[in-house]
């Protein structure tokens, strides 16, 4: 997946969301679908008012720390 701003992820929730939405309202897939990519398996769920309902894990990939004074400059 190519994310805008990010770059190459192995998941994006929000554009499996649309790719699903776009199939289904051209009829090449039911209302509940299974989004396969790189970094997971996700649901994803098209409801009679167009309602998309999105289930999968969570995962970690990275850990890190902010510096003090970047967390300083977020308070104000």
């Amino acid at each position: 997946m190519w994310e805008r701003g990010a770059g190459y992820t192995l998941a994006s929730g929000s554009s499996s969301c649309a790719a699903a939405s776009i199939a289904y309202k051209l009829n090449l897939v039911d209302n509940d679908i299974t989004v396969h990519m790189p970094g997971g398996i996700i649901q994803i769920h098209i409801d009679d008012n167009w309602r998309v309902h999105m289930t999968g894990s969570v995962t970690s990939v990275s850990f890190g720390m902010f510096a003090s004074d970047l967390v300083e400059q977020c308070k104000k």
